[in-house]
């Protein structure tokens, strides 16, 4: 029994640990010609969890659905709109600015392996293929209030999104609404902008409440006087202050080249034959760097996808 006991304390402390642990993330696009700075820190339990949580291949609406204990995206979601608040920017604008930032985010080919992402992987490792950054756009716009679905062209992936007035674009009906096509893979494309390349014909997929969504309209300001819902402001604003040097240091190196090499440890073990490595990431955990290994695992009756840090 006390071993047991001793077990248990042992987990349990690991879990408080792990809780405690953050994501440090720095994030620089451009929107409006205004140069936008964002330093967020995820918990490292969430980012862990998605991590090491099994991968749905016949159902992308499953990763529009965060796990209750889990939660990411709405309170990711309250920097943008104090962004809005602060520019004083219409609904149109806020929707805009969420995709620009999605649009800046690295394209990460999965190569032999697929590996869709869930948002918070997309956001912590800065990118993804076409259904992860569609994916994660897909979930920011919802947990802003949008109207929004999953737009699959032929081999591809985008988000649709539904205005309360006729825009000149691209759009595709569903539920008796005209969703605009969004690409997310590269900068520059606006709401009904769809590439010439694309099928004709897509397929559309939802959540099953979209309807709760508002439709976008360039003349609607939802969140002009909005404020973060913190319990303690002051701990908010001497975080903000922290972060004012990151976020300096960030927009003097925004225009700068970035490579992505995977730095390995030559100390690691040697991984065994039948372990495939898929993607390697480099996050702040803790104010420390680690670069997260994510693998294909067979052990002859089945295959999972998992990750470590090395």
């Amino acid at each position: 029994m006390r071993i047991k006991s001793l077990i248990l304390c042992l987990m349990l402390l690991h879990k408080l640990q792990l809780s405690a642990a953050e994501v440090k993330t720095i994030f620089t696009w451009s929107y409006d010609n205004k140069l936008i700075s964002m330093v967020y820190y995820f918990d490292q339990a969430d980012y862990s969890y998605y991590k090491n949580t099994s991968r749905v291949y016949d159902d992308w609406v499953h990763y529009l659905k965060e796990d209750p204990g889990y939660a990411v995206m709405d309170d990711f979601a309250n920097e943008f709109k104090l962004l809005a608040s602060e520019h004083r920017w219409s609904d149109w604008q806020l929707a805009e600015c969420a995709i620009s930032f999605v649009q800046t985010l690295k394209y990460k080919n999965d190569g032999q392996w697929e590996y869709p992402r869930y948002p918070i992987e997309t956001l912590v490792e800065k990118g993804g293929d076409c259904e992860d950054l569609a994916i994660l756009l897909d979930k920011l716009l919802d947990a802003l209030g949008f109207d929004c679905v999953l737009i699959s062209p032929l081999k591809h992936m985008g988000v649709g999104i539904a205005t309360k007035y006729p825009v000149d674009g691209a759009a595709f009906e569903h539920r008796g609404k005209n969703y605009y096509y969004i690409e997310t893979t590269s900068g520059g494309w606006a709401i009904g902008d769809y590439p010439e390349h694309l099928s004709a014909e897509a397929s559309i997929y939802d959540d099953g409440d979209v309807d709760a969504g508002v439709l976008l309209s360039a003349y609607t300001y939802s969140f002009k006087n909005y404020t973060i819902p913190v319990e303690d402001v002051a701990e908010a604003t001497q975080a903000e202050e922290q972060d004012t040097e990151e976020t300096e240091t960030a927009e003097a190196t925004a225009d700068k080249p970035t490579t992505n090499t995977p730095v390995y440890n030559p100390n690691a073990p040697k991984r065994p034959a039948n372990t495939y490595t898929i993607d390697v990431d480099k996050v702040v955990i803790d104010g420390k760097k680690e670069t997260v290994v994510t693998k294909v695992v067979d052990d002859g009756s089945s295959t999972k996808i998992v990750a470590d840090s090395e």
